[in-house]
Parts: structure tokens; C-alpha cells; sequence
């Protein structure tokens, strides 16, 4: 029984500590860093790219200037630096990249079903008296939660990963009204270094945290549990 005990409010703090990772890492634009080789055409030395913001050096080089990380939908309609400034007309529409709306919607619903997660551990461990339905489900919904929170945070990391230098190749494309990303990719690699953030690195941690949380929760779920 105490080791069940044990276990369960092991769970419940890594659940936690991951959601805390996870949701530090949506709050912030640090997903990936660029840094330019040639800024010639885009004007910018570096940027820091979140899920929804994109981020550049003010004048001061002391604080920074930020805007949503959107890209031109026509190209030859309007520049990518339309976008930042929002000099938007009827042919002139900015919206963000497939990649980033798959990133932020794997983000957010990994949020929602480990915070929901939590609320039911929460809840399964002050319970007083309950069915048995009620306890079946209490005990195997979390299990659920966390399987698929950790998938969706599996994913976005993914897709952080495939799609790294994406965005610097949209600019490249919007810039030469390139169709071909083969090419805007070539241009990108050679004119920036693209890698990951320091908030890409705390979705990893609450990644692992989550992992752990759901490896142990199976182990009281089908073990443990049972023996108490």
C-alpha cells in the first residue's frame, strides 16, 4: 500500500513539473535560434522563432523587436517584410506556415490533455467514496491522457525538427518568388545556421517527464494497484 501510495504522488509530480515545462516552452518565441551568414536580402542577423511570434534585435541591440511569425500568402502580391510591419491590403494576406499551425496545435492539445490529466490524479487521490465505475475511470483516464499528451508533444517535437529551417526558407521564397522549397532551402542553408531553442529543450524535459509520469502510472495501474 505505501509503495502504490509512493508511486501515485510520483506520478502526479512529474505530471506536474511537465505541464509546468510545457507550458514555459508555448509561453516563449526561443524554439529555434537563426543566425545569418549573409544578410544581404533579408536584413536581419539573427531571430529567435516561437509558435505564434518571431523575434528580431531593436536598433539598441538591448531589447528585442517581436511580430507574429507570418509569411505572405501570394507572393507576388507582397514582401515578407509586409508581414512584420502589417501593411496589409485586399492582395496582400500574411498567415502562418503549415508546419508552425501543426506545431502550436500539437503544443496546445498536449496541454490540454495533461492538464486534464492532472486534475483527474488530483482528483482520484482525495476521493472518499466511489463507484466502482467510477474508480475504473478515474484510474484508466489519466493513463489515456498521458498516453496521448506525450504523443502530441512527440509530434510537435518532430515537426520542429523536420521542418527546422522552414520559415527562413519562406522568406527566401517570398524574396525571389521561388515555388520551389528545394531551392529556397539550398539558398537558407547557405546564408543562415538554424537550431533548436532553449524552449525547444524544456519541451523535451516535460517530453521525458511525461514518459515517466505515464511508465509509472502503468505500473500502478496494473501492478501495484491491484496488490493494494
Amino acid at each position: 500500500m505505501h509503495a502504490a501510495k509512493t508511486v501515485y504522488f510520483t506520478v502526479f509530480v512529474l505530471a506536474t513539473m511537465a505541464f509546468i515545462f510545457h507550458a514555459t516552452a508555448m509561453g516563449h518565441h526561443h524554439w529555434k535560434h537563426v543566425t545569418g551568414k549573409n544578410i544581404t536580402l533579408t536584413g536581419f542577423n539573427r531571430t529567435s522563432i516561437g509558435l505564434f511570434i518571431r523575434c528580431v534585435p531593436s536598433d539598441t541591440l538591448y531589447t528585442e523587436y517581436c511580430f507574429p511569425n507570418t509569411y505572405p500568402v501570394l507572393h507576388r502580391a507582397c514582401k515578407w517584410s509586409d508581414c512584420q510591419n502589417k501593411n496589409l491590403t485586399e492582395n496582400c494576406g500574411c498567415d502562418y506556415l503549415p508546419s508552425s499551425k501543426g506545431i502550436a496545435a500539437c503544443t496546445i492539445i498536449a496541454a490540454v490533455f495533461l492538464g486534464i490529466a492532472i486534475i483527474l490524479l488530483f482528483i482520484h487521490s482525495i476521493r472518499t467514496n466511489e463507484t466502482r465505475v467510477a474508480a475504473i475511470l478515474l484510474s484508466f483516464l489519466p493513463l489515456i491522457l498521458l498516453f496521448l499528451a506525450f504523443i502530441f508533444m512527440l509530434i510537435a517535437l518532430i515537426l520542429v525538427g523536420s521542418y527546422l529551417s522552414r520559415d527562413i526558407m519562406a522568406v527566401y521564397r517570398t524574396i525571389f518568388d521561388n515555388e520551389s522549397w528545394e531551392d529556397a532551402r539550398k539558398i537558407a542553408t547557405e546564408s543562415y545556421s538554424t537550431r533548436i531553442g532553449w524552449a525547444s529543450g524544456l519541451e523535451i524535459i516535460a517530453l521525458v517527464l511525461t514518459f515517466l509520469s505515464l511508465v509509472l502510472y502503468c505500473l500502478f495501474v496494473f501492478k501495484l494497484s491491484r496488490t493494494a
